[in-house]
């Protein structure tokens, strides 16, 4: 994820000072807030990355029965309780 958004901010750095070449000042106007967008963009899905990868992790054990919590709603219920001897 850091490559490719570093790679997409390096291309529009280069189309920016070539379209700055020939067209002087005004791709200013346009390029820069572009850039700060993108680099926002950027920021945004590094800061939802981890909270997916921890619903993603929790969701890949949900079915595994070693990393299962113990307790819940049904625990116990299907267990035969210990009766004892009458005298």
């Amino acid at each position: 994820m850091l490559r490719m958004g570093a790679t997409v901010v390096a291309m529009e750095l280069a189309a920016g000072l070539v379209a700055y070449g020939y067209f002087d000042w005004p791709v200013l106007v346009i390029g820069v807030p572009v850039i700060v967008l993108t680099l926002i963009a950027l920021l945004v899905v590094r800061a939802s990355e981890a909270p997916r990868r921890i619903l993603q992790e929790h969701r890949a054990s949900r079915w595994d029965p070693n990393a299962a919590l113990p307790g819940g709603l049904m625990s116990g219920f299907f267990e035969v309780s210990k009766q004892r001897p009458r005298p």
